[in-house]
């Protein structure tokens, strides 16, 4: 029986998840928003371009031939890029029972059923034999459980030679962190709560022998989110981009950043 804070959490997603399909922003999402209002944070995603790309790159480059995890898939849209891309195996959890449907739904039209699996699955508990995964990913999951709990998970299911890749928004910058605490609605008191700052990503330390950050995203680019359906919103978008390339080298800035981006490998068992 699942206690209070993860019950509160699978509520939360299986409201969030029923009837939505995708979890990547696209003008037709702003549509969505209209209809359910839990989905308006998902306008701040459309200047995710970059760290996108940095993320796309790595599976292309990391995926291939191997059995991985999409730990808390959400609605799959990670698994399924990963199953297109030579894979062994994809195997997605999540504690949305929604989630897990809209996977299978969505496996079973795109006729990957072959190539993945869903379960509905503890995050903090995980069902798999250790050294199990040669790669794990995850999307903005770790502030949703108990870190620690997380951590050990991660690094008993993956491989001694495995990598795991994760994408975490960060709790430094006070001007994003005070719009999460004006939209409680938006999120769950846990989430707010626990967004990752720099000794949190630390704390991997304890789990696994290496920890490396890809890059830092998204500053000055939440300019553009307003201007998301304009004509020029792509090349606005690029000239941000490029002043963000310049200012997240800086290390009084960098963990201002709203995302990073960092893999973990050399578990410690």
């Amino acid at each position: 029986m699942l206690d209070a804070r993860k019950q509160k959490e699978k509520e939360f997603h299986d409201i969030l998840r029923d009837g939505a399909f995708g979890q990547r922003w696209s003008p037709q999402l702003d549509k969505l928003i209209e209809e359910n209002p839990l989905w308006a944070n998902m306008k701040y995603y459309c200047v995710e371009r970059k760290s996108r790309q940095l993320i796309l790159d790595w599976f292309y480059g990391n995926c291939q031939g191997k059995r991985v995890l999409d730990y808390c898939c959400g609605n799959g849209d990670d698994s399924f890029i990963i199953a297109r891309n030579g894979v062994f195996e994809v195997i997605g959890i999540d504690l949305s029972e929604i989630s897990i449907k809209n996977c299978k739904d969505r496996a079973r039209s795109e006729r990957l059923e072959n190539k993945t699996a869903f379960y509905v699955m503890d995050a903090e508990d995980l069902s798999f034999d250790g050294n199990y995964f040669d790669v794990i990913t995850e999307y903005g999951v770790l502030h949703h459980l108990d870190l620690k709990k997380a951590y050990s998970e991660l690094a008993r299911v993956l491989r001694a030679d495995g990598k795991c890749i994760c994408t975490e928004t960060l709790g430094h910058n006070p001007i994003i962190h005070y719009y999460r605490k004006k939209t409680p609605h938006l999120r769950t008191q846990w989430e707010v709560e626990h967004i990752l700052r720099k000794n949190d990503i630390k704390t991997a330390g304890e789990y696994f022998g290496r920890i490396n950050i890809l890059g830092f995203f998204h500053l000055a680019t939440l300019v553009a989110v307003p201007f998301r359906g304009s004509p020029m919103f792509e090349f606005f978008l690029g000239i941000l981009e490029a002043v963000d390339s310049l200012i997240l080298k800086l290390p009084f800035l960098k963990w201002q950043a709203w995302q990073v981006v960092f893999t973990l490998s050399e578990p410690k068992i």
